[in-house]
């Protein structure tokens, strides 16, 4: 059964429609399609991310443990930085996605709730000899996002004399209304926008309090269908439904999540061997689709009569006017403009290979 998050009654009361996504009961939508993707590209929308979780790295070799664990560069990293990473198996498979960030007494990850006993069994694996201590955070730190181009203005509103971070991953702690909230800079839709972490029971405070002090920016809730619709278009790829562990880094394109510098950590030899000394076969593209209908995960790609790919998630996009997909497509298909066929339970439509994030 999905677990509710402490905000379900209150986003319940708002006129949510609920959808189980990662083990989470979460708002599918508050209103209409239209109106949070409008808010979410042009205002500001605020997204419950109950289906993130945290888990923490303590001890004094915490930066040097994860280091070796992970394929971004951990030991660099200030208090008040941050990244984004994968670990992977020793073949190098993708097993998780993180966002990492530096506090001055821990490394915080921001990771998938689906993904969090995999990733607490992962991490403590590899303890030897190491002073490291992994602790879940999910039940007592809650994150809210606030994504889109009037994001930022409705952060400076309610701290006023407060920059918001700038660089990608940079975070403070931040005083909103009477409760303290560390706020991040992270990129959920192409406008980007700030995920602001805070004790679990003052979420539905915090919440509130957004949403009333951003009514002057045009914020709103938004589900989950109108996030899904623009992180698409942004081209930003979901784990469990745009890679998993069959896939290597360099299919997906994720070159922020690589350091090429950092020196070994598990997997490596496969990341280098793909990058520097070969090829991949496939890559993760955009789709443009002739038909109105989105495809479906898996759906087969097929160029002169030859499959070429699959579709991993799609959508239609209110702005674009256009049905827009990922999908991982072969080297002899992935060329932009490229005209394919997507086979879907209605019948083959016509498609074309394009680039993201989508114009």
């Amino acid at each position: 059964m999905s677990k509710r998050s402490i905000l379900y009654e209150t986003q319940r009361d708002s006129g949510a429609d609920f959808v189980e996504f990662r083990g989470r009961e979460v708002p599918s939508r508050f209103t209409s399609l239209d109106e949070e993707y409008s808010a979410l590209g042009h205002e500001a929308g605020l997204l419950d991310l109950s289906v993130q979780c945290v888990v923490e790295l303590r001890g004094r070799d915490r930066s040097r443990f994860l280091h070796g664990m992970v394929t971004n560069d951990i030991r660099s990293l200030s208090p008040g930085q941050g990244c984004y990473a994968f670990m992977l198996s020793p073949q190098g498979r993708i097993l998780t996605d993180m966002r990492v960030l530096c506090l001055e007494e821990a490394l915080r990850l921001v990771v998938d709730a689906d993904l969090v006993e995999k990733d607490l069994a992962l991490l403590r694996k590899y303890i030897i000899a190491d002073q490291v201590e992994v602790i879940d955070r999910s039940a007592d730190l809650a994150i809210l996002s606030l994504q889109g181009p009037k994001a930022g203005e409705v952060i400076a509103g309610l701290c006023p004399g407060t920059s918001p971070p700038e660089g990608p991953f940079e975070h403070r702690l931040i005083q909103v209304g009477n409760l303290q909230a560390r706020c991040a800079r992270v990129r959920r839709t192409a406008s980007g926008g700030y995920d602001l972490i805070v004790p679990e029971p003052r979420s539905v405070d915090l919440w509130n309090l957004l949403l009333q002090a951003g009514k002057p920016a045009g914020l709103r809730p938004a589900g989950l269908e109108a996030w899904n619709v623009r992180r698409l278009e942004a081209g930003i790829p979901w784990y469990g439904v745009d890679m998993d562990e069959a896939r290597i880094p360099p299919e997906t394109g994720l070159e922020e999540a690589i350091s090429y510098s950092k020196g070994c950590y598990i997997g490596q030899e496969v990341v280098a061997r793909a990058t520097f000394r070969g090829h991949v076969n496939r890559k993760l593209t955009g789709l443009l689709l002739s038909s109105g209908e989105p495809a479906q995960a898996g759906d087969k790609i097929f160029r002169n009569g030859r499959e070429v790919g699959w579709v991993t998630d799609s959508a239609y996009s209110p702005g674009l006017r256009r049905t827009i997909a990922l999908a991982y497509v072969r080297k002899e298909a992935w060329d932009p403009g490229t005209s394919v066929g997507v086979d879907s339970v209605g019948g083959r439509s016509d498609a074309e290979v394009t680039q993201y994030p989508f114009d």
